[in-house]
């Protein structure tokens, strides 16, 4: 099983790339081809100790970055990292998925430019998978790729997360919910009225509309929703832990008796970060593309790599490439 790395772009590079070690020593059945500069690929990974006939380096002497406009970027710099990978993936199918952390603007528009999208697919979606308080897992999609979607965008974004569900976590039948502004079967804006009907008639496990308060209920799989109410969606979980967590802290140090303790509290709260850790499943998936792309955070780190990696091998394994079509 072949999966791409492209090496650059992100945050941090050296790190980013020092994970593919850690991924070769951890994930059984996997190759790696790491797409970038070869002197600093073999440099970030010296000192490492892993199986070597497993990884493959492809020198590029271009990157694109944050900076970049994305569309110029794909169409002059030919042999960046990003491109170079994308073409790979296209023209190779014995390899089976591009891992990225680079540029989130660049990773979409070279995935629909040179992949391609799957027949019938307007716009591929971007999903995030969010922890749930009962130990689940949900899917956001779109969390932030499109920002003016139609009710047939919506429609993508519930059949490709349900393959991606069914792929990854073995659930036959996702539950499939709308965010709205209600339960009620009428409630929402014309789009979400409009999604609602298409979504009654899918053949999927569509259980409704939802409000947001209960997105991390584990009452669903795969939440739908437009990009802009996506990306707020998930970055109001993110802002809101960091607060509520930080607030708990204060208020048990300050209540505590004293001479108490509070190791516990280090400890309880290093759990909970842990719990709440979105790249621990990995990066997100840009749903209804050809094939398998996966886009990692900016400020990835090696823990990410390794993740993102487990991550394709799961859809893979799972026959999500099955259901693409």
């Amino acid at each position: 099983m072949k999966i791409l790395i492209d090496c650059f772009g992100c945050d941090n590079p050296k790190e980013w790339t020092r994970g593919i070690a850690d991924a070769i020593n951890q994930v059984d059945g996997v190759s790696i081809i790491a797409v970038g500069d070869r002197d600093f690929i073999e440099d970030s990974l010296s000192g490492e100790t892993f199986d070597r006939s497993r990884l493959e380096i492809v020198h590029t002497t271009e990157m694109i970055t944050n900076d970049d406009f994305p569309a110029e970027a794909i169409r002059k710099k030919r042999d960046s990292s990003l491109v170079r990978a994308l073409k790979m993936l296209r023209d190779d199918d014995s390899i089976k998925a591009l891992i990225s952390a680079g540029s989130t603007g660049a990773v979409l528009v070279g995935s629909i430019v040179i992949i391609g999208n799957c027949e019938g697919v307007e716009r591929p979606g971007l999903s995030a998978l969010m922890p749930c308080d009962n130990g689940k897992t949900v899917l956001i999609a779109d969390c932030g790729a499109n920002m003016d979607c139609d009710a047939d965008n919506l429609l993508d974004f519930a059949r490709y997360g349900s393959s991606y569900i069914k792929s990854v976590y073995g659930i036959e039948k996702p539950a499939v919910a709308l965010l709205s502004v209600g339960v009620e079967d009428k409630k929402g804006n014309n789009l979400t009225k409009e999604a609602f009907a298409l979504l009654k008639e899918s053949g999927l496990n569509f259980v409704g509309n939802m409000e947001a308060r209960d997105a991390l209920s584990g009452k669903y799989d795969v939440i739908v929703t437009d990009g802009f109410p996506g990306n707020v969606l998930i970055k109001s979980f993110e802002g809101a832990a960091k607060t509520v967590s930080g607030m708990m802290a204060q208020y048990l140090m300050k209540n505590a008796p004293k001479d108490t303790d509070l190791s516990f509290v280090k400890k309880s709260f290093g759990q909970l970060g842990a719990a709440l850790d979105t790249s621990s499943t990995g990066g997100a998936v840009l749903l209804g593309l050809k094939k398998i792309v996966i886009k990692s955070h900016g400020n990835a780190t090696a823990i990410n790599t390794v993740n993102s990696i487990k991550q394709a091998k799961k859809m893979i394994e799972g026959g999500y490439l099955d259901d693409l079509g």
